[in-house]
């Protein structure tokens, strides 16, 4: 009889204990997925319930149960430049093509704007129709922030905002596909700042720093949005501009001269600059960027040596025809 109780006394124990264990266990994963603010989601797709863990209240903006979840509240929150991607996402899993995984932006009940990361996959019915979608999400608009500040340090000039070097390397690669899919022409624009060189040396480093700072704000609100003005150099600046017509190129450099014609203003001191510009066009000049800057940088050269702030023309470099050997 005592054994018997012991035996009984000892499997209680052994059940409370595994109780406890699962149940530390669980609060361990509640506060793991807390901190690292993710949550799990559950939507029986054919009745349209869906079941949100704690986290997601949060996610989303809310308090754990201030409302009762349903897709459409969901799909209401996704922002509106996301809302066709994150259905698309949907579908292709619903219907056994990929795998569920998508970035895309919120909007919470604040109107401010957040970044997640959700991955799910579909259960499946007899009849292979989707029956429940289950799977996470997780809050990602600090290290989008983060990523997108890094990805600013690679790709943009410290001083003056504007594109560097390798981030207009990647766009005029990108813009000279587009003008080949389209059929269509982009003009690229190379200018040379002809009097800097002076003002840094009266004036100092400081003062030079604060004059391209003025003109990178400048130029970055003074473009057409489908161009790209990027800093290359020192005081060496260029400009893609895509879909454009051959009467209307001349116009809009123009109007890009004027930019840097205006007087700067530094602590009530006025600041003038001088500057050249050369010009190649797609597919007139060259088909591919190499040439097109080759053409650009020699109608600069030209332009600053027949005087300040004129603007030239490039032109093809004629391709050298094989010579033929003479008959013996």
């Amino acid at each position: 009889m005592t054994a018997t109780l012991l035996i009984s006394k000892g499997k209680i124990r052994q059940a409370t204990t595994l109780k406890e264990q699962k149940k530390d266990e669980l609060d361990r994963n509640r506060r793991a997925h807390y901190f690292a603010q993710v949550g799990t989601w559950d939507w029986q797709i054919n009745d349209d319930i869906l079941y949100w863990s704690d986290e997601i209240y949060a996610i989303f903006g809310y308090q754990t149960g201030e409302i009762t979840p349903s897709y459409q509240k969901f799909i209401s929150a996704v922002h509106p430049d996301d809302v066709d991607s994150v259905q698309s996402a949907e579908q292709a899993c619903m219907q056994g093509d990929k795998h569920y995984e998508i970035e895309y932006r919120i909007v919470w009940p604040d109107d401010s704007i957040h970044w997640l990361f959700e991955s799910g996959d579909v259960l499946f019915d007899r009849d292979g129709k989707p029956e429940r979608f289950t799977g996470i999400i997780r809050e990602i608009t600090r290290a989008k922030k983060t990523n997108d500040y890094y990805r600013e340090l690679a790709h943009y000039d410290k001083l003056t905002g504007l594109p560097n070097r390798e981030l207009f390397d990647q766009r005029i690669d990108e813009a000279i596909t587009r003008a080949q899919h389209h059929n269509s022409m982009l003009a690229l624009v190379f200018m040379d700042l002809n009097t800097f060189k002076p003002i840094n040396d009266q004036y100092g480093h400081s003062t030079g720093d604060q004059v391209l700072q003025a003109l990178g704000q400048r130029l970055k609100h003074s473009t057409r949005s489908i161009d790209t003005v990027a800093r290359v150099g020192g005081d060496e600046f260029v400009a893609i501009l895509e879909d454009v017509k051959s009467d209307e190129v001349l116009k809009i450099v123009e109007n890009l001269r004027s930019l840097f014609l205006q007087p700067i203003a530094i602590d009530k001191q006025l600041f003038h600059l001088g500057i050249s510009i050369g010009i190649s066009l797609y597919p007139d000049d060259a088909s591919d960027a190499e040439a097109l800057i080759h053409v650009a940088d020699m109608a600069m050269y030209q332009a600053k040596q027949s005087g300040e702030n004129n603007i030239r023309f490039g032109h093809a470099v004629p391709t050298a025809k094989p010579t033929q050997a003479k008959a013996e």
